[in-house]
């Protein structure tokens, strides 16, 4: 019994590191997938509130609307990672694909 504490213990901060971070999952790589698909992207603001956002320093709060659409699109989808061909789909006018 004493052993299954210890490692539930161990393991369990551990799975919440690895939560956050997938949290966590916009890349540079997703920035050249929006431009490749012709999406007005000219830098990380397209969906964070500040040009270069640190992943160490990331709160839900950095991300403007875009961005939480995206996250909200990551849960309902189920996705680990968040896709850029979501982008598409983004409510709103062709100005603010």
């Amino acid at each position: 019994m004493r052993r299954r504490h210890r490692l539930l213990l161990v393991v369990a901060p551990a799975a919440l590191i690895l939560c956050l971070a997938a949290a966590v999952s916009a890349t540079p790589q997703l920035l050249s997938e929006a431009k490749k698909q012709g999406l007005p992207a000219q830098n990380c603001q397209y969906c964070h509130v500040s040009k270069v956002p640190q992943k160490s320093s990331y709160k839900p709060d950095d991300l403007n609307d875009r961005g939480q659409w995206l996250m909200m699109e990551k849960d309902k989808q189920r996705g680990n990672e968040i896709n850029a061909d979501w982008l598409k789909q983004y409510p709103g006018g062709k100005d603010q694909k």
